[in-house]
C-alpha cells in the first residue's frame, strides 16, 4: 500500500497560518482550493471558511486570484506521465 495522503496544503497569511493543514487522501484523485465556504467532502480546501482578525488587504487580493478555484493532482509516476512531442524547426 502507498502513503495515506498525496498532498497536505497548509495556508499562510504573510508569515502566520491561517487553520488547519488540509490532507487529501490517496484515494482523491483531485484537489481543488477556492474562495468559498463549504468542502463539502474530502477533496475540496475553501479558504473562504478561514478566517483572520489580522488580515491584511494584500492577502485579500491573493485570496482573491484562488476564488474560483484551483486544482491539483497528484504528480504522475513514471510509467503514467505524459510527455510533449518533440516538434523539429
Amino acid at each position: 500500500p502507498g502513503p495515506e495522503f498525496w498532498c497536505s496544503i497548509a495556508y499562510f497569511e504573510m508569515d502566520v497560518q491561517v487553520g488547519e493543514t488540509f490532507k487529501v487522501a490517496s484515494g482523491c484523485p483531485l484537489v481543488v482550493v477556492d474562495g468559498y465556504v463549504d468542502p463539502s467532502g474530502g477533496a475540496r480546501f475553501c479558504l473562504g471558511q478561514l478566517s483572520n482578525l489580522h488580515r491584511t488587504h494584500a492577502s485579500e487580493r491573493a485570496r482573491a486570484t484562488t476564488w474560483t478555484g484551483r486544482r491539483a493532482g497528484p504528480p504522475a509516476t513514471p510509467s503514467t506521465r505524459s510527455t510533449p512531442a518533440r516538434t523539429s524547426r
